[in-house]
């Protein structure tokens, strides 16, 4: 190399130092750096965060499933964490029994549908009232309906019990009939009732007060304002509140308990769920010395006998009580997440 090319060598490497000296000193470019960096380090957080929670909320869901398939020759096997060495479905078959799965189904749907059908047009009729018919103390009846969300169901506990068991409904009783819980439901008593009554009251005051202008002048009533103005326009409403009555009736063990309309004539899942762990022992026992079909492919008495079998029979019936809500999950979660914002409760 001569010496001329050496000395344009040497310049172009201290033009080149100057540059990047130039942009690591320059004030706009490091607010720029600085920015990004924010950035990144925050999506990173924001990341490992969700992966956290979401290994937090799938985990216990996949014990459910691969313990649901597991062998029960293998529950003491250290060997099985898990993944199971051999998938059977007997666990399915002990607790489809169990549950009495196919009737306490249909009569779980039935419940939840009706219910959640009465909760939502009570809900949306006194949030609507909250909403635009002003009255006097109208203020003060809708933070007492708050309140009843801080009162605990056992402390009204003996009251609903004495109220249902001594009243009739039409010549029927309504103490051990499933029409005890229609009837709450349409009193604006149902289950949470109050969260309902405070979304539709806040979603109708968001509405634009044109739109009843324009019915009235119209001539429609209050009703048919209502009915066919204003309800059309609540559909992110509706189905926010559908879906929560629907999976809350559909858990509910506190009211068919405290109604007793939960028996054999009409079994639901979670009454079926906790009589049946709690008397699993007995149950399970009686069924094998009855020789059940089921119970032939399991030829070690001693793993029949360990809690840990019961303890797989259990989490099997409760899959399969939570199951049916996972299945509708997938079909509605697009709606229930545009519904949620549309509704304002979160943000």
């Amino acid at each position: 190399m001569t010496s001329k090319e050496k000395k344009t060598f040497i310049e172009r490497l201290k033009e080149e130092y100057r540059r990047v000296k130039g942009e690591w000193t320059n004030p706009t470019l490091i607010k720029v750096r600085k920015r990004k960096a924010l950035i990144y380090t925050g999506a990173f957080v924001r990341t490992i965060i969700l992966i956290g929670l979401v290994f937090i909320i799938l985990l216990p869901i996949f014990e459910k499933f691969t313990y649901a398939f597991r062998d029960p020759m293998t529950i003491t096997d250290p060997q099985v964490v898990f993944i199971p060495k051999q998938l059977t479905t007997i666990n399915f078959q002990i607790a489809f029994e169990l549950l009495d799965f196919r009737k306490s189904l249909g009569n779980t749907i039935l419940l939840s549908v009706v219910t959640t059908l009465i909760q939502v047009m009570a809900s949306a009729i006194a949030g609507y009232a909250f909403a635009r018919l002003r009255f006097k103390g109208s203020d003060i009846i809708f933070y007492i309906v708050l309140f009843t969300l801080v009162v605990p169901n056992e402390t009204l506990h003996i009251a609903r019990f004495l109220q249902f068991t001594h009243t009739r409904f039409l010549g029927l009783k309504l103490m051990g009939n499933a029409l005890s819980m229609y009837i709450m439901a349409a009193f604006g008593m149902g289950i949470r009732s109050a969260i309902f009554i405070y979304l539709f009251r806040q979603f109708f005051r968001g509405l634009p007060m044109e739109l009843e202008e324009s019915a009235e002048v119209d001539g429609a009533g209050v009703f048919r304002t209502f009915w066919s103005v204003m309800l059309p326009n609540a559909r992110g409403a509706i189905v926010v509140v559908g879906l929560f009555a629907f999976v809350w009736q559909w858990n509910d063990y506190y009211f068919a308990s405290l109604f007793q309309y939960a028996d054999n004539n009409f079994p639901v899942l979670s009454t079926k769920l906790a009589g049946g762990t709690e008397r699993l022992f007995t149950i399970i026992s009686g069924w094998i010395s009855q020789g059940k079909e089921y119970f032939k492919s399991i030829p070690d008495e001693a793993v029949k006998e360990d809690p840990l079998f019961r303890g797989l029979i259990a989490n099997t019936a409760a899959l399969l009580m939570m199951l049916p809500l996972l299945i509708g999950y997938l079909f509605v979660q697009r709606t229930f997440v545009e519904s949620i914002e549309r509704t304002g409760i979160v943000g």
